[in-house]
């Protein structure tokens, strides 16, 4: 067996990879898709690096001899261009992170993602509203491939039907790819988090009930954080609760300060927002103050916040719109969707027994004994 291991430069892949050198050691090789400039690989940043656009380039004569599988850690169009010149038998898995398939395949077929339009903080959004078709027209003449719909199908129609497998967390992701291809696919469940990393020092910490409301954990648009405030409008909300926003990356300038206003001005000296990057040891601290937490994106997202808050006791609420939700309900957690709630249940925190059963389903299926058990046992000769 030999894996051929397609990244790019994302905070959990070099755990990912480590675990997989437990389990295959010596029998996985690296490919770096994208910029060479690093923010979060350290041991693997020495890979073949494959650059914007070059993707098949590079596989018209890379050397596949040897590789019995190719595994995506989130997909790239680069990556598709990559794997469009492998031999047939070679086995093809696209693990699934999130972005790499809601953003990228299934909002251009109609997929609902965002509560505020994105193009809305875009520095051309006068363009791009007015005239779409020529602004890509003019991202694909400055070499920004697949920028039309027909095109980004196209990519998607191929890959589904290439590939021999599916990694997910959220069994969904797995369905929306056998829809659009017309077939059954293989999948199966990985976790990249160790629960020993994630939760550091708060690890076999006793449930505590927090007196704050955490509401998302980045600035990305798609996790919605105006369509909670809407939501919470309608409520009727304890006057000493207080607000978390977490929005140290993802999102624009603007979108921060268009959240951090609107909360603002309905809930006065009642909110912190946090911009700056914490430290895993610092962010962690935030959790022991949290009674709540909304996470209301409406794809598959935010899952290793989303089991952390799950083992500690919190009340988790999410957005029924989103198949993580779903999943987490199929999977017997005691989540709730914000929709339906109200504001006495954001003060009301989870019921002894049911931090008990979130907690034992945490360390039953995200254990890394259980991810390395599922990986011997689907990826094989």
């Amino acid at each position: 067996m030999k894996i051929l291991h397609l990244i790019i430069d994302h905070q959990v892949i070099e755990r990912t990879l480590g675990v997989y050198e437990k389990v295959f050691g010596r029998c996985n090789d690296v490919l770096f898709f994208g910029s060479p400039v690093f923010k979060h690989l350290h041991k693997y940043k020495g890979s073949p690096v494959v650059l914007k656009n070059q993707g098949m380039k590079i596989g018209k004569k890379f050397d596949f001899s040897g590789y019995t599988h190719i595994i995506a850690h989130y997909l790239t169009m680069d990556m598709i261009d990559f794997i469009k010149s492998a031999p047939m038998n070679i086995h093809v898995c696209w693990e699934v992170y999130g972005a790499d398939l809601y953003n990228q395949f299934l909002v251009p077929n109609g997929f609902e993602l965002f509560y505020t339009d994105p193009i809305k903080y875009s520095k051309y959004r006068v363009f791009r509203r007015r005239l779409p078709f020529l602004f890509k027209l003019a991202l694909e003449i400055k070499g920004h491939k697949y920028q039309f719909d027909f095109q980004i199908n196209k990519q998607f129609n191929y890959i589904s039907q290439r590939i021999n497998s599916i990694q997910h967390g959220c069994y969904y992701d797995a369905v929306f790819i056998e829809q659009y291809a017309s077939k059954k696919i293989h999948s199966y469940e990985v976790f990249n988090y160790s629960l020993s990393e994630v939760l550091g020092n708060l690890k076999e910490t006793p449930f505590f009930d927090g007196d704050t409301i955490m509401v998302g954990n980045s600035a990305s648009y798609s996790n919605n954080h105006l369509y909670v405030l809407n939501l919470l409008k309608e409520m009727e909300l304890n006057n000493k609760l207080r607000f978390i926003l977490v929005m140290s990356y993802g999102g624009s300038k603007q979108y921060v300060s268009e959240v951090e206003n609107a909360y603002n001005s309905f809930f006065p000296q009642k909110v912190e927002v946090l911009t700056d990057y914490l430290p895993l040891r610092l962010y962690n601290r935030l959790f022991l103050s949290v009674k709540s937490m909304i996470m209301s994106a409406w794809r598959q997202e935010s899952i290793g916040t989303i089991i952390m808050g799950f083992y500690l006791g919190i009340k988790i609420f999410m957005s029924e719109k989103s198949p993580l939700y779903k999943w987490f309900v199929d999977c017997g957690f005691k989540v709730f969707a914000i929709e339906t709630a109200k504001g006495e249940d954001l003060d009301t925190p989870l019921l002894l027994k049911d931090k008990q059963q979130n907690r034992k389903l945490v360390l039953e299926r995200y254990n890394e004994e259980r991810i390395m058990r599922s990986l011997k046992e689907n990826i094989v000769d």
